[in-house]
């Protein structure tokens, strides 16, 4: 199962979600150490009555990384076990290296109790080292735009272009910039998350197991048990457990099966 979806910035300010189709909305909510998006509670508070799931994320900035990963949690912190939580990597920020990433990472972590995902495109991904992020089981929010800037609705299952670098997969994909959706009249970006809303709920209450590329867990499948069922018991999606074992058919597992976790 897998839920489609937007993220929005200040230049979609006013954004009626209960109009625009989507199963979860990610709402920047500051950039740097100055600048907090003042429509981000507007939406936040939209999308929490619609019962969408939600996450924040912050634009990395060219201050110290613990300083701005405190300045986004002293801003977020009413959402803070609710909402999925992202670093965008982009922009200048993107020169200064993995290691400011990991710092902020660890820190937002150390603060809030939950592991925030990483946004980057795919040069970024396989342009760098991303060994001990993704080692840190800090999630990958990978953006490639397979259609270029073709207009498109939601595709769930897009290709990921170039693969993703040193994680085993990724949580999330922005495949266009493009996105055309009833209710908005401009371009959105549009994103799959490779999960059920359970899956969600791990993200955004400490950070799922599996999401990055730890020691190896395996799984003895017992009489009952499901792939989905399995994926939400340690945080990861059935597509992601499907594929590092293997499993054409994700509904014929059998009591006995060694499933790979991770």
């Amino acid at each position: 199962m897998s839920m489609n979806g937007i993220d929005i910035s200040s230049w979609q300010s006013g954004i009626d979600l209960a109009k625009v189709p989507c199963d979860f909305v990610i709402i920047k909510a500051t950039e740097g150490l100055t600048y907090v998006n003042p429509d981000c509670d507007r939406a936040y508070q939209q999308g929490l009555k619609l019962g969408k799931k939600l996450g924040v994320y912050h634009f990395a900035g060219k201050n110290g990384a613990s300083q701005e990963a405190e300045y986004f949690v002293n801003n977020i912190k009413g959402y803070i076990g609710k909402a999925l939580l992202a670093l965008d990597w982009e922009g200048s920020g993107v020169s200064r290296g993995p290691a400011w990433a990991k710092e902020w990472l660890d820190r937002v972590r150390q603060l809030t109790g939950v592991k925030p995902v990483i946004y980057m495109n795919n040069g970024t991904v396989n342009g760098y080292d991303w060994s001990s992020v993704a080692n840190g089981d800090y999630g990958l929010w990978n953006a490639g735009y397979y259609a270029g800037s073709t207009a498109m609705g939601y595709n769930p299952d897009a290709p990921i272009i170039g693969g993703t670098g040193a994680w085993k997969f990724a949580a999330l994909y922005q495949y266009t910039a493009s996105g055309r959706l009833s209710g908005y009249s401009d371009d959105l970006d549009l994103n799959v998350f490779y999960g059920d809303r359970a899956a969600w709920d791990a993200y955004a209450t400490g950070s799922p197991a599996g999401s990055g590329s730890g020691g190896t867990v395996v799984y003895t499948v017992k009489s009952g048990d499901t792939l989905s069922g399995i994926a939400l018991k340690y945080g990861t999606t059935y597509q992601h457990l499907a594929q590092i074992n293997g499993i054409a058919n994700p509904n014929l597992i059998y009591p006995g099966q060694k499933i790979r976790i991770r």
